[in-house]
């Protein structure tokens, strides 16, 4: 999510320099005398001091809008728009095997902060934890593009071996998501999610 990042160090930097200039405005007082004074040495101890309860209160601040407060419409907006997905999804995947159309029915569960995407997925066969995971945009659509391991149960694994894959999602609509996957069996199939209420 180098994005994401770049975007989240940009709106730290910016929270954390209006910050020191609100407590520079709150003591401008203390700084006055300090500087009608002469005494630099106080003055910079004052500049240093508000620095650090600046970047204090920012740190804080961003930790809350990494996990929550991104998700807000005014600065989700600010932030860039990204798409706020449910925590739950109803899967169906279609697939070919043995020449045969297929259908699996699964379930998604996905934790997202503003910095980091997580996907698990679960089907009556196995189930899938997402190593990567990134929202980007690519030709215009919003994507969630992950790789991940699938463990198929253990009585199933001489037919179906655990193995890697990578889904491609577009996310433009996060109450229905579609996409596609492959895997390293050189399998592939289509997904469509549909988000569950809670």
């Amino acid at each position: 999510m180098i994005g994401a990042s770049k975007k989240f160090i940009e709106i730290s930097i910016w929270v954390a320099i209006a910050l020191f200039a609100l407590r520079c405005w709150v003591g401008w007082a203390d700084l006055n005398a300090t500087i009608s004074g002469k005494t630099i040495i106080e003055f910079c101890y004052l500049m240093f001091g508000y620095a650090g309860e600046a970047i204090g209160i920012a740190a804080l601040f961003m930790a809350v809008f990494n996990k929550w407060l991104w998700r807000w419409k005014p600065l989700n907006l600010l932030a860039g728009g990204k798409p706020i997905l449910s925590k739950r999804y109803k899967a169906t995947l279609r697939f070919k095997e043995a020449d045969q159309d297929q259908v699996r029915d699964s379930e998604i569960s996905i934790e997202q902060t503003f910095l980091n995407v997580s996907v698990k997925l679960e089907t009556d066969e196995s189930f899938s934890n997402s190593i990567t995971a990134t929202i980007k945009e690519e030709n215009g659509s919003k994507m969630l593009i992950y790789t991940y391991l699938n463990t198929p149960r253990a009585e199933i694994q001489d037919m179906s071996a655990i193995h890697y894959g990578t889904a491609m999602l577009d996310v433009n609509d996060p109450k229905h998501i579609t996409g596609n996957y492959y895997t390293t069996r050189l399998s592939r199939g289509s997904m469509e999610l549909e988000a569950i209420k809670k």
